[in-house]
């Protein structure tokens, strides 16, 4: 008898875990993301008084422009994996190592176009879209954006290309799936290559205690409102994208025609729903690692593969002390802080050079 109030205890502590806090979590989210999106609906109306019309207007682009089609680039691809179609672009010589690109947000493949050219010369390089991105196929639900399925695509695309190794280079949301998959499959990654995303325990973390990271995530939480931040996204056709991909050293790290090519892409109908998904998905309490990601975390450091997270001090959305909290979530982890550049570090030019061969160093020598 004595056991039952101990037992009743341990059933309402459960409850309370797995159904109270993540309602509660996910309230306070909503209720965060509901100011901000009073904020950016006063900003539009603001911007567009007399005439709101523009809002709604995206033009239509019927064709993709030429540089898509880039032979340069490598060749287009599809891949039906066990529970996704993905698109990509390849190239470089099949029988020499494969390096996978994995792009972030608001990208798409050809966020990579600088490294296609300069790493396929040593490589075999795929560059894919992810789920619901680009010309992948595009899940209707948010709850198949989660980490488990967007891991699971990176380990089944490297088996589908016929390697049980790879070496992964990724931005954004792109490494935050490189890092899911390097905890959960450790044994199929060669090396990684992480630019400007940090470990997510460190971010999580970092976003709770830090009013400077709380305040410049502000955009994650109004990703959760329905339909207002697909709206915000194409707003006065895709406006927007000119302003994200800005750094201090230049007005813009794409030329019309690059941009044009992000506005073809994210101008499709449904286009903006995947990429918006992985935060719905995938942010703060939802974002939970399995029993056996935990298991690979307790893994010996010799055991776990080498990483390297390259890191813009300009990045407006991610606090640059994540850098450091990183390396202790992941102690065999390499970083580099490049000063001046944007959170788009690939596509930011003025440090593409310093990039390579800062990149170039650690995949050939390895690390040894």
């Amino acid at each position: 008898m004595a056991e039952e109030p101990q037992s009743a205890i341990a059933k309402a502590s459960a409850f309370i875990r797995k159904y109270v806090i993540p309602l509660a979590i996910t309230v306070i989210m909503y209720l965060i993301g509901l100011f901000w999106g009073l904020v950016v609906v006063f900003r539009i109306v603001n911007r567009y008084r007399g005439d709101i019309g523009k809002v709604f207007v995206v033009k239509k682009r019927p064709l993709p422009p030429k540089i898509l089609d880039d032979p340069e680039l490598g060749n287009h691809c599809y891949i039906q994996l066990p529970n996704i179609k993905l698109h990509y672009v390849e190239s470089g010589d099949k029988s020499k190592p494969l390096l996978i690109l994995l792009h972030g947000f608001p990208e798409f493949w050809y966020c990579w176009r600088h490294q296609i050219k300069e790493f396929s010369k040593d490589y075999w390089v795929v560059a894919v879209d992810l789920r619901g991105y680009g010309d992948s196929e595009k899940p209707p639900s948010v709850k198949y954006y989660s980490m488990k399925y967007l891991s699971e695509d990176v380990k089944n695309l490297i088996e589908g290309l016929g390697r049980q190794k790879a070496i992964l280079v990724a931005h954004d949301w792109g490494g935050i799936a490189a890092w899911s998959t390097v905890l959960r499959y450790p044994e199929m990654i060669e090396k990684f290559v992480i630019l400007n995303a940090p470990h997510p325990v460190a971010f999580n973390k970092h976003l709770v205690s830090s009013l400077k990271q709380f305040l410049q995530s502000w955009y994650m939480f109004f990703f959760q409102l329905p339909f207002l931040p697909e709206l915000f996204l194409r707003a006065d056709d895709l406006r927007l994208f000119a302003l994200f991909f800005k750094s201090k050293k230049r007005t813009s790290v794409l030329n019309e025609e690059e941009l044009e090519a992000y506005k073809f892409t994210y101008g499709k109908p449904g286009a903006t729903f995947g990429p918006l998904a992985y935060y719905r998905a995938n942010i703060l309490g939802r974002y939970r690692y399995s029993k056996e990601s935990d298991k690979k975390k307790a893994t010996p450091s010799s055991d776990l593969p080498k990483g390297f997270l390259l890191f813009g001090d300009e990045d407006v959305a991610l606090d640059v002390k994540l850098v450091e909290l990183s390396k202790a979530a992941y102690p065999n982890l390499e970083t580099e802080i490049i000063p001046g550049a944007c959170h788009f570090v690939q596509e930011d030019e003025p440090v593409n050079l310093q990039s390579y061969r800062r990149l170039e160093a650690n995949l050939l020598v390895g690390w040894d």
